[in-house]
């Protein structure tokens, strides 16, 4: 019997629990997946429970399977929920719907599948030649011929300023996520956001329909809000003039010109850049390193924006909340942080010229570390120490092949450690949204289940 272990079980563990037990057809397989019960299907991304945080990908375009991306919303009418396919809904629906979607899967198991959810932490590994053991917390060892790292999303990194004694503070919040952010904060309290993505959009949209009257301040280096979704338009691929494009500018410089020809055509930019998305992790593995670099320096936040827009709805929340005086996005580098006892106090420089502001509750928004070497956790960095991951060559990730086997510190993939999702981010890119998790879930367990 095939044994195969999954650590972590948000939404790629989950996809990647489903499609094993879908395509294991008679071949005998044991699946262990290694998460806190109550976070089987959320995760980070979707464990949220307040109704203020939305997808920003339709309702209609976020099924479980690429072969049926309506299911999500099929399921949400068999529900109940009276939502459109073209609807931003609930984060917390999706993350009900994988485990209900996991939990039908398992009902309909084959006798050859045995499907065992273990509420646990996987805190070390060790790998022989063909196989390796999951050691959990509690003791258990898990013999597994693979194991799949399901990381998902990690609290975010401290600011980049030198003293961080700030951080010890109660009204500092790490991140928005499980925090205790929302029941902490008092209704007239100033608030500072360190981030302009879309992690502080769901911030301040919850504080703002919780009838928070204190200021809130956001900022980035770049002070760029995500860019908002505008659905019904479309635009022809062009990954044939891209193919022998090497060079970050040449590229853009491309991508410009069909975008000055969408909106003479009557489409916009946003079908543009959707244009590129089956094609986008191609683009980037034909990429030289220095020239990711680059993009990496220079042009990834303006991607992200782009990228990774927002729903409607949340837009206009934020600019209503702009022209009232109760958001203000602010741009800058960060110089210092302190508290005197009483509130923050926050120095950041724009164009050498430097500015203050003070706030009651400190609010991490800057997004999910991405370096590993740096994560606290310490089966992450038992990881490290035995030699099994690395970090990728732009420390965005740890280092893999494109297919998701995991390349050790002496350069070898192990054939036994592989990932998916979020950690693959530094090799393939576009990595870190369901519709490239959910194809990277049923590749991976393909590859699983035939080696």
């Amino acid at each position: 019997m095939k044994r195969i272990t999954i650590v972590g079980g948000g939404a790629s563990g989950t996809l990647s629990a489903l499609n094993l037990i879908q395509h294991a057809n008679g071949q005998p397989v044991e699946i262990n997946l290694v998460e806190s019960r109550d976070r089987i299907g959320r995760g980070v991304a979707f464990g949220t429970s307040y109704d203020t945080h939305l997808l920003n990908v339709p309702a209609g375009k976020m099924g479980a399977y690429p072969d049926h991306i309506e299911h999500f919303h099929e399921w949400l009418t068999q529900a109940g929920h009276s939502y459109e396919a073209s609807d931003f809904v609930p984060r917390r629906l999706f993350g009900e719907y994988l485990r209900h979607t996991l939990n039908d899967a398992i009902a309909a198991s084959r006798p050859n599948v045995k499907f065992k959810m273990i509420d646990d932490h996987a805190v070390d590994l060790s790998v022989n030649d063909n196989s390796a053991e999951v050691i959990l917390r509690s003791g258990e060892i898990l013999p597994s011929d693979h194991v799949v790292l399901a990381f998902g999303n990690f609290s975010p990194p401290l600011p980049a300023v030198e003293d961080h004694s700030f951080a010890a503070q109660p009204l500092y919040f790490k991140d928005p996520w499980g925090s205790g952010l929302y029941e902490q904060v008092g209704t007239d309290d100033p608030i500072f956001i360190i981030g302009t993505g879309l992690s502080m959009v769901d911030v301040a949209l919850h504080f703002h329909r919780a009838g928070h009257r204190g200021m809130i301040k956001a900022i980035s280096t770049r002070g760029l809000l995500p860019e908002v979704h505008e659905l019904g338009h479309s635009y022809p691929s062009f990954l044939e003039e891209l193919r022998q494009l090497t060079r970050v500018t040449e590229i853009t410089k491309r991508v410009r010109r069909h975008i000055a020809a969408a909106e003479s055509n009557g489409s916009n930019w946003r079908a543009v850049i959707d244009s590129l998305r089956p094609a986008t992790q191609q683009i980037w593995l034909d990429l030289p390193v220095g020239q990711k670099r680059s993009f990496k320096q220079h042009m990834s936040r303006y991607w992200n924006i782009a990228r990774h827009r927002m729903p409607p709805e949340a837009a206009e929340v934020l600019k209503d909340m702009q022209a009232d005086g109760q958001l203000e996005i602010l741009k800058g580098r960060l110089r210092n942080i302190e508290h005197d006892g009483e509130v923050f106090k926050i120095t950041f420089t724009e164009g050498g010229v430097e500015h203050t502001a003070s706030a009651r509750a400190l609010v991490n928004c800057i997004g999910s570390e991405s370096n590993f070497s740096r994560i606290d956790s310490q089966f992450v960095q038992n990881l490290f120490a035995r030699g099994h991951i690395r970090n990728d060559e732009l420390s965005f990730g740890i280092d893999a092949t494109p297919d998701g086997s995991v390349v050790n510190k002496h350069g070898h993939p192990t054939g036994v450690i592989h990932t998916l999702g979020t950690a693959l981010k530094g090799i393939l890119w576009e990595s870190t949204a369901v519709p490239e998790i959910r194809t990277q879930a049923r590749q991976l367990s393909a590859k699983l289940l035939a080696a």
